[in-house]
């Protein structure tokens, strides 16, 4: 056989054998992906899941001040309780991470702070004390005017955002991880002094899990 076509030959193997295993790993990957779906799909069908339950119940926030436009800043501690609330006779929460944010408005983030993982049982409510700090956070001059005459007022409305990665466990088994966000809005927090303070009222949060 001439070398030329010995050397065809052989290019011509090396390209099937790639493209061979090409479509392996394709074929790999799509029976990974499918095999996750039905293994989460059988998950909730089997324990079906209710939905966990948010609620700020308290929050306070002390030494609360902003400075004039247009170099407006925010200072402020927010101390924010919510209470999870697991209604699952057979359902298990694992949070993996936990991040919560102090809103005003869509302009000014005012505050974030993680909260350490932890594992909530079934049937349970956790209480997560949150302590966030806005040192000279920078404010927009609208948001800043607004956050000045709430100051005056004696009370401010903020939002409260809850994002965590979660687990579910029931039986030993886990399911996937899944991204949890609760929205809690409009969260009105009474100003010192405490004797014409109002009492809080608790704010349920909308849940979305993904």
């Amino acid at each position: 056989m001439p070398a030329a076509a010995m050397r065809g030959d052989i290019t011509y193997s090396g390209r099937a054998r790639r493209v061979a295993v090409l479509r392996c790993l394709v074929a790999a990957v799509v029976v990974t992906i499918l095999l996750a779906g039905l293994t989460a799909l059988i998950f909730w069908l089997v324990v079906r899941p209710k939905p966990i339950d948010y609620t700020v119940t308290r929050a306070v926030a002390r030494h609360f001040n902003v400075t004039p436009p247009p170099d407006a800043t925010a200072n402020a501690t927010f101390y924010l309780t919510l209470a999870a609330a697991n209604p699952n006779r057979r359902v298990s929460v694992l949070y993996e991470w936990v991040e919560f944010r102090v809103l005003y408005g869509e302009e000014a983030q005012l505050a974030v702070e993680d909260a350490p993982a932890f594992r909530q049982p079934r049937r349970n409510e956790t209480l997560l004390d949150v302590r966030a700090v806005a040192r000279s956070v920078p404010v927009g001059g609208q948001a800043a005017r607004e956050l000045r005459h709430d100051l005056a007022a004696g009370e401010v409305g903020v939002d409260v955002r809850m994002r965590a990665r979660v687990r579910f466990e029931t039986g030993g088994v886990r399911s996937r991880r899944y991204s949890l966000q609760a929205f809690c809005s409009p969260v009105v927090i009474a100003l010192p002094p405490p004797s014409s303070a109002r009492p809080f009222q608790s704010v349920p949060c909308d849940v979305a899990i993904s």
